[in-house]
């Protein structure tokens, strides 16, 4: 009898020994946490061999758009870990947890004969599971080895929509990329560390007051879903590359909607490549062709080189450039100014340019912000222009060759024409508006912009994007891709445009759309995204109540 109230008192002993270190381990740790620094903890840890610091994914802010609906949130879900040198019948535990949906056999052997301390085993599953993940601890005789955590996983309630602007989040919870990258110590919140003892995982209980930040963006989900709708019937039409469209308020730089193709499903981002998770709107660059056209010309009236109204002389369509010959898709002989505009010439832009100095060409630039990016978005790739120490670039930049934009900036550009302004594009609902720029051209100049511009779409270049009930100002583009094989312009790779903004009358919005090496007949900026243009604009005009300007019979 005594004996064995001697080893009980042993037993007790140990037991509190135990449990008196692993105490102490936890509320160490805890003490660093909050107060003491982070890089003290790896430091006690080592100090007990059995003993692993666990990082835990938490409860992300949640991301909205304008109106408060949710684009991506934080769900609580179960996850299953193991101490492997510890694990009995491990064998009958694979076979149960692998009848679980996505848990590998093969991953979780691996994990179990791991020489490591602590294993998770099985991460995120649904909260349905917890009696099953239970009874196959029980059962397997595991109650020392293996546990149960609630972690959080991030979850995109509309799927594919907003993804490559919105990123994803890893399994441990961190931001990968999109603005979940961006915007990741925003959203994230503390970090929470458990501290895994023989067999058991212990988490700072005052981790919990470890708030995270909500982020609401000017994104607008009805204007997302509309975009996203055209671009998918435009894919199904061209079987493109890639397709950008972007929406913006013209006031106040709030970006609207963003699609792009492709695209993904951000939960389950492992079965995407790198480059379906691109925004192509902000990422890539592109040459814009003609859509440059509007600027060349109203910065040679500004300065006062021509007047409205002269004629222009386009040599039957075709004319010299330093060696090169540049054409007209239309040939003509003479043209108005405004028809130069309207009809697109080419070679009536280069000779509008040929009056235009180094000094005018770096003035626009500056002043309609095609000189660097705005860091507002994860990748924005800052626009590539010519050196304008070399005549020839200037003209060739004057149709949109030998320069480079994304669609982001060509946007925030086309705001100088539809409202003389250029305004800083913005995301996040909270930051404040900011014009970086105003008074681009004079108020003659402005107005001759606006009026051939919206020729441009009732009688010129852009026919296929008249609508019927709002008047519509923009400007086609249909750029050639650069071929280093050939060292040429490819005659069947292009890039096709529309840059706009409605109503013409009053400008509100500015909109376009980019379209890469659409495939089929007559592939042209007017015939592949002009029309889906009109559609934007009606389809956004009336999801606004917008009241149309324009009468129709």
């Amino acid at each position: 009898m005594h004996n064995l109230k001697g080893s009980n008192a042993k037993i007790l002993l140990i037991s509190f020994l135990l449990f008196l270190g692993f105490s102490i381990i936890t509320v160490r740790i805890a003490y660093i946490q909050l107060i003491g620094k982070e890089s003290y903890v790896d430091k006690v840890v080592e100090k007990f061999p059995k003993a692993s610091i666990v990082r835990l994914s938490t409860s992300r802010g949640s991301i909205k758009d304008r109106r408060g609906n949710d684009l991506a949130i934080s769900i609580p879900t179960i996850s299953l870990f193991a101490s492997p040198h510890l694990v009995q019948n491990k064998e009958e535990l694979v076979r149960r947890l692998s009848a679980l949906p996505g848990v590998r056999e093969k991953e979780l052997i691996e994990r179990l004969n791991s020489d490591r301390r602590f294993v998770w085993l099985v991460r995120h599953m649904d909260k349905v599971y917890m009696p099953y993940l239970r009874a196959v601890i029980r059962d397997t005789g595991n109650d020392r080895a293996v546990g149960l955590q609630e972690e959080y996983k991030r979850f995109y309630p509309h799927g594919t929509l907003a993804s490559n602007l919105v990123g994803f989040v890893g399994i441990d919870g961190e931001g990968l990329e999109g603005l979940e990258y961006a915007l990741n110590k925003d959203l994230k919140g503390k970090e929470i560390k458990g501290v895994f003892y023989l067999g058991r995982l212990a988490v700072n209980p005052l981790s919990e007051d470890f708030t995270s930040k909500d982020v609401q963006l000017t994104i607008d989900l009805g204007v997302q879903t509309i975009l996203e709708d055209i671009r998918d019937k435009i894919v199904k039409q061209w079987n493109p590359d890639r397709v950008g469209i972007l929406l913006m308020d013209a006031k106040t730089g709030d970006i609207l909607g963003m699609a792009n193709y492709p695209t993904f499903d951000p939960n389950q981002y492992q079965k995407s490549s790198p480059s379906q998770r691109r925004n192509f709107v902000v990422t890539d660059l592109f040459e814009p062709g003609s859509v440059m056209k509007p600027f060349f010309i109203g910065q040679a009236l500004q300065k006062g080189y021509i007047k409205p109204g002269i004629w222009i002389d386009t040599e039957g369509g075709r004319t010299e450039v330093f060696g090169r010959y540049v054409k007209d898709v239309k040939p003509s002989r003479k043209l108005t100014l405004e028809q130069v505009l309207i009809k697109s010439s080419n070679v009536g832009t280069i000779k509008v340019a040929r009056f235009l100095s180094k000094k005018d060409v770096e003035e626009l630039m500056q002043k309609i912000h095609l000189t660097d990016r705005f860091n507002i978005l994860p990748g924005e790739a800052k626009p590539k222009l010519p050196n304008f120490n070399y005549p020839a670039n200037i003209l060739y930049s004057s149709i949109g060759q030998g320069m480079a934009s994304n669609l982001l900036n060509l946007c925030v550009s086309f705001n100088a024409l539809a409202t003389n302004r250029i305004v800083k594009p913005r995301i996040l609902l909270d930051d404040e508006p900011e014009v970086l720029r105003e008074n681009i051209f004079s108020p003659q100049v402005f107005q001759w912009l606006q009026k051939n511009l919206t020729k441009v779409v009732e009688e010129g270049t852009a026919q296929r994007a008249k609508s019927d009930y709002f008047s519509i100002a923009g400007k086609t583009g249909t750029s050639q891709k650069f071929d280093f094989k050939t060292g040429r312009y490819s005659r069947e790779d292009l890039v096709t445009y529309f840059v706009g903004y409605f109503p013409a009358s009053n400008p509100q919005y500015i909109a376009g759309i980019m379209v890469d090496r659409p495939r089929g007949p007559d592939p042209y900026g007017g015939t592949v995204a002009a029309p889906y243009f009109k559609e934007l604009v009606e389809r956004v005009a009336f999801y606004y109540r917008l009241e149309p300007d324009k009468l129709s019979k």
